[in-house]
């Protein structure tokens, strides 16, 4: 058994996942693990290339694009590790990185998910720890007329956790799903994700049923790792967010995740 599982879901940006796997290669972890990519395209020549590149990655090849939480519970069947690293394929390790978080994982043992600070390339703060969304947010953060009104920027605030210093280790309602580093024995009790999100809503529904199950989220702010973060469902004028294929999916996730858990109170 490896002491950690480094999990990517892969879907159309290869150069991206190059980058990515040449940064884990070039951190030099010095604790046992493993990497494994599950490939969501039709079309997977371009990561055949790949493959022969890093001949060491265990990869997966789907004959359909099942989405992001499907395929990454294909990914943690396929792993064998204490730890699980649900990990975007545009994200930059940096050194220290798996070893930092297997030593807190091990020194809190009630912690089920523990996210690190992610960085914007000009590693200024992304903002990747959030209290649960509250239907409204993704009008305040859609719409332009209500974009710049006081209480949807207060609403939108709040939900970022701006008030707070992102410094301090905290735990949170719920992390990005681009980096989650998860407790193998919390997964197996809580189980993995939610095969009905195809995309979006899926990690702040992880972390909800983990604290359900009393496992704690926590940010990990000393822990830092650089993020090519693009939020494509909001990119262009409204019009063109409206027509992006991308936004039906958010919004049909949306409406799963809210009739989900109507009626019940938050776990927090």
């Amino acid at each position: 058994m490896k002491e950690v599982s480094i999990l990517i879901v892969h879907y159309n940006t290869p150069g991206l996942l190059r980058q990515t796997l040449k940064g884990i290669y070039k951190s030099a972890p010095t604790i046992s693990y493993e990497i494994i990519v599950v490939d969501n395209n039709l079309d997977n020549s371009l990561l055949h290339k790949i493959k022969k590149e890093f001949p060491d990655v265990l990869y997966v090849f789907n004959e359909e694009n099942v989405g992001f939480g499907c395929g990454m519970n294909l990914a943690i069947k396929k792993s064998n590790s204490k730890y699980c690293f649900i990990f975007n394929p545009d994200i930059v390790m940096l050194s220290g990185v798996l070893e930092k978080l297997v030593e807190f994982m091990d020194n809190n043992t009630d912690i089920g998910i523990v996210g690190p600070k992610l960085l914007n390339p000009d590693r200024t703060t992304q903002y990747s720890c959030y209290r649960f969304m509250q239907p409204s947010m993704i009008f305040y953060r859609r719409i332009p007329i209500l974009k710049n009104l006081s209480f949807a920027k207060k609403s939108v605030d709040n939900y970022l956790m701006k008030d707070y210093n992102h410094i301090e280790t905290k735990d949170v309602d719920y992390l990005l799903g681009a980096a989650l580093f998860v407790r193998r024995k919390a997964l197996d009790e809580v189980g993995g994700f939610d095969p009905n999100f195809f995309v979006y809503f899926e990690d702040q529904d992880l972390c909800r049923r983990f604290w359900d199950k009393k496992w704690r989220v926590t940010y990990y702010p000393k822990v830092e790792l650089i993020h090519y973060h693009r939020r494509e469902t909001a990119e262009g004028g409204f019009i063109k967010q409206l027509f992006n294929p991308l936004t039906r999916v958010q919004i049909k996730s949306a409406m799963y995740y809210y009739r989900k858990y109507k009626g019940k109170k938050k776990p927090r």
